[in-house]
């Protein structure tokens, strides 16, 4: 099954994916792709780290835009992205799991930047979930080419959700 995780920034998206990767380690699956969360300062955040979910290896995908350490890079929204983190979240996009996840598409997959291998890496994949922040949903559900469920994240749901993803998966 392949699930589409939407909601809005701060709901805890990459969270019930960490949960649901959890649950599958648990029951001796194996997972694969990429989980990104910020790294902050304060409140606001300074930069965004990768997991490679295969390996264990993380990097600093993007810093915040104006940051003395910036570099160069693909700019988006507010973050510098660093080309050769893309290319570590790519390969592990094709790395092979009872689990994909893919955390997350955005502005930068939109404009074919990014992690430009993830909508086709969902697509023919068994058990995977696609996160995708809600303002962005319609756009990357119409340019996905294959069956999907959309699960829509909220303050009321968020806490059960990765065992219902997981059920919902894996029963």
């Amino acid at each position: 099954m392949r699930i589409l995780l939407t909601g809005r920034p701060g709901l805890g998206k990459t969270t019930v994916c960490s949960r649901v990767v959890e649950k599958a380690r648990e029951r001796g699956l194996t997972c694969c792709g990429v989980l990104t969360h910020q790294s902050r300062r304060g409140k606001e955040a300074a930069s965004l780290i990768v997991d490679d979910l295969s390996t264990g290896e993380r990097r600093i995908l993007a810093k915040k835009r104006g940051s003395t350490d910036g570099g160069e890079g693909v700019i988006s929204c507010s973050f510098i992205f660093d080309r050769s983190s893309i290319e570590f979240g790519k390969r592990a996009l094709e790395r092979d799991g009872d689990l994909l996840v893919i955390d997350e598409v955005g502005n930068l997959e939109i404009k074919g930047e990014g992690f430009t291998n993830a909508m086709d890496a969902f697509g023919s994949r068994g058990n995977s979930i696609l996160v995708v922040r809600s303002e962005l949903s319609e756009i990357i559900s119409e340019r996905l080419k294959c069956s999907f469920k959309e699960v829509k994240i909220d303050e009321k749901n968020r806490d059960d959700l990765p065992e219902a993803i997981f059920e919902m998966m894996f029963k």
